[in-house]
């Protein structure tokens, strides 16, 4: 069977991983496009790996790693896809591979790292550096309204936990309103 039928059914799934790392369709089609150009002039560049689906991402990633990528494109039009591009813009490239191959491609540990061609110590820095950024981004504050004082203190431990700031335990109303408005907290 020709390579370009052991890759082509991985390359919706490539596109969509191309479309994440680089954080528009349009930017990571243009690396799809520069990746199969490249391996169409000398197919010799595709690595040898486990599977045809980890050869695909890891040339993929190569060349994305040997060029500067341009992520600073226009959002796209969807709230929910500006805000996951946006957090996911500040990781680090290598941070943000490692993130969505596991997260998003659906690859193991192992596969992830073949993938980047790193061996396993370095995969874990980068995807525990991703937990990291992510962690630090969705943390806001947290104002608890519990009438029990042993269960306020659960909640605000497994808050606290998760990397939120509690900025109060309120149970009466009248506390909890004064408490928002010295603080300037908003509603949702």
């Amino acid at each position: 069977m020709s390579l370009s039928m052991r890759i082509a059914p991985h390359l919706p799934y490539l596109r969509r991983f191309a479309r994440s790392v680089t954080g528009s369709q349009s930017s990571g089609d243009a690396y799809v496009a520069a990746m199969l150009e490249a391996l169409i002039t000398d197919i010799s560049i595709f690595p040898k790996a486990s599977s045809d689906r980890i050869g695909t991402y890891r040339l993929f990633c190569h060349l994305f790693d040997q060029t500067t990528p341009n992520i600073a494109e226009p959002l796209p039009q969807f709230g929910l896809e500006q805000k996951a591009n946006a957090k996911l813009s500040y990781l680090t490239p290598r941070a943000r591979q490692a993130f969505l191959l596991i997260a998003v491609e659906g690859f193991n540990e192992r596969e992830a790292s073949e993938i980047m061609n790193i061996d396993a110590q370095q995969f874990h820095q980068f995807l525990n550096q991703a937990s990291i950024d992510i962690s630090a981004q969705i943390a806001t504050q947290i104002m608890i309204i519990e009438d029990e004082p042993l269960i306020a203190m659960d909640i605000e431990q497994m808050v606290a936990n998760l990397g939120h700031q509690v900025v109060g335990l309120h149970a009466p109303v009248m506390k909890l309103l004064l408490c928002i408005i010295k603080k300037n907290l908003g509603w949702f």
